[in-house]
């Protein structure tokens, strides 16, 4: 939520609050926001791989024993053909 305002968290909240209703709208908030906590959790898993398998070259030697290639093929590196 980086580029929300103050007074746009405010109208958001409001339209919920009237969509919703009293009742409803805590429950909502709370699974939005342990939505977005997973999300975040997922992505940053993401990223810690990434970088691992740039940053790791024996981890690019295991794949490619493997048969994964964990970057894209080189010019002296046969690739598959569909």
């Amino acid at each position: 939520m980086g580029n929300l305002g103050g007074g746009e968290v405010l109208v958001i909240l409001l339209l919920g609050l009237l969509i919703l209703g009293p009742s409803k709208l805590p429950e909502v908030t709370r699974q939005v926001g342990r939505a977005l906590r997973e999300v975040r959790r997922a992505t940053r898993g993401f990223q810690e791989e990434l970088r691992a398998a740039v940053e790791d070259p024996a981890a690019e030697m295991e794949a490619r024993a493997r048969g994964d290639a964990l970057t894209r093929p080189t010019d002296d590196e046969p690739t598959e053909q569909a």
